[in-house]
């Protein structure tokens, strides 16, 4: 006896609807649900339940809420492209591995149940519609319809300034740990979404990464993602790799989107090698047709790489960023592509004694997801003390001479001494010091030194 079963529990906005009744649910992992149905399912609709995504371990946990909230479906067929294992390995180790129950905030008996109603098919896309064709038998076993809820996490939130959030680091990964432990003390909380997800989220975050090896892909953490696929990712990016099957690419945006754009900035380079016009844009402005109207447009829109003295430099803008799950993939790839387009500016512009200079990453809402909350703090827990990093405005030396306290004020390499301040009283001389700080732990350390150096002089 089938079930009568209207809408699915959760993600409603994310999926396609056909028949509640049928006995089959298909997973398209992350190629595109539309030009899916459309290429594969055409006339079809009426002997599938449901269509979606399955592009994360988490999004499994959305799949098996519906499906166990819809006994009448026995069969998910995985199917379409698969940017990394990660989703594919979790759905052949579901009846193996019990640690997947906390990542998809699920209990053991969700998962003993998901695997006697459910038998988990995989596909290519062109045996898709053989499979859906078949006829069924009846199920043996009857289940009852059971819904789920989403655990949200509770969290505590500090106050902090509303945009315009700054983070210096020399890595993709010291960048990583300290923009997650940012967001998670100080961003505000977003309403739920249409998967049943609460957003915590910084606006306006630049992160600035000074000395990341754009070649160590190994060395970028991704809960997901090993080191080949993130060089595939990195690679694909570079060259304009087609979308085949998924939304959109970076990288084929660049070079296809609106003609070659990586081509017509070594050209403007050769032209006048201080131009501020190598603005790459990935963004489609036609308000018809464009990225505004469109269902998925691209998070990364625009990106902007400048020579500076012998540094090439990079700024990106994002418009919207999963911290947590996008970010560093995204780092990294913005890297290499900076090494790769330093790489032919080297030989364009005959300047073999260009480098590497900073990557400058700002992302307009920084998010991390509820769902990824307790993967985080367990992350963070393991973090050590942050190393020392110089303050790009300088470092200080402060001792006591001839009854005074004196302040050497080094250039950040501490190679060369640009200033030396004098005085008797702290409070006046970090006055003088405050324009020539920006780190807030060289801003504590010279604070501390003051009084000691004013206690030592005795009063006055």
């Amino acid at each position: 006896m089938k079930c009568k079963i209207v809408h699915p529990v959760f993600a409603k906005k994310e999926v396609i609807i056909g028949n509640p009744q049928s006995p089959i649910a298909v997973g398209t992992l992350w190629s595109q649900v539309d030009h899916f149905c459309k290429n594969h399912l055409d006339g079809l609709m009426d002997k599938i339940a449901i269509v979606g995504n399955i592009r994360s371990v988490y999004g499994i946990g959305i799949v098996i809420r519906n499906c166990l909230a819809n006994p009448n479906i026995q069969k998910l067929v995985v199917s379409g492209v698969a940017t990394s294992d990660g989703s594919l390995l979790a759905l052949k180790r579901l009846s193996t591995d019990p640690s997947l129950c906390e990542t998809f905030f699920l209990s053991h008996r969700h998962i003993e149940r998901f695997l006697q109603q459910v038998e988990i098919i995989y596909l290519n896309p062109e045996e898709v519609a053989d499979f859906v064709g078949k006829e069924f038998l009846s199920p043996k076993k009857v289940f009852k319809p059971w819904v789920t809820s989403l655990l949200v996490p509770k969290t505590k939130v500090f106050p902090a300034a509303e945009s315009g959030h700054l983070i210096r680091a020399t890595t993709i990964k010291e960048g990583y740990e300290a923009l997650l432990k940012e967001i998670r003390l100080f961003g505000h909380l977003l309403k739920e979404d249409s998967e049943g997800n609460i957003r915590q989220e910084l606006w306006k975050l630049n992160m600035v990464i000074t000395n990341q090896d754009p070649l160590a892909f190994d060395s970028v953490p991704h809960s997901e993602y090993n080191a080949s696929h993130i060089k595939k990712y990195c690679e694909d990016f570079w060259i304009g790799s087609p979308p085949d099957g998924v939304e959109y690419r970076y990288g084929h945006i660049i070079r296809f989107g609106f003609g070659d754009q990586v081509e017509a900035v070594i050209k403007a380079f050769k032209e006048k090698v201080e131009t501020f016009r190598t603005v790459i844009s990935l963004w489609d402005p036609r308000v018809e047709g464009g990225s505004i109207t469109a269902k998925d447009p691209p998070c990364i829109t625009l990106i902007h790489p400048r020579i500076i003295g012998e540094n090439l430099r990079l700024t990106a803008y994002i418009r919207t960023n999963d911290m947590f799950g996008g970010w560093p993939l995204n780092a990294m790839a913005l890297r290499y592509f900076q090494y790769q387009l330093l790489e032919r500016l080297k030989i364009e512009l005959k300047r073999p004694e260009l480098k590497l200079g900073d990557l400058e990453v700002t992302s307009a809402s920084a998010h991390i997801y509820s769902r990824d909350w307790k993967k985080i703090e367990a992350l963070l827990k393991k973090v050590g003390p942050q190393k020392f990093s110089p303050d790009p405005k300088g470092n200080f030396q402060i001792k006591v001479e001839g009854g005074e306290i004196v302040v050497w004020h080094f250039s950040p390499d501490g190679e060369k001494l640009l200033q030396v301040f004098r005085g008797k009283n702290a409070e006046e001389l970090s006055r003088k010091l405050k324009p020539f700080i920006s780190d807030i732990g060289n801003a504590l350390y010279v604070g501390r030194e003051l009084k000691k150096a004013e206690q030592s002089l005795g009063p006055s």
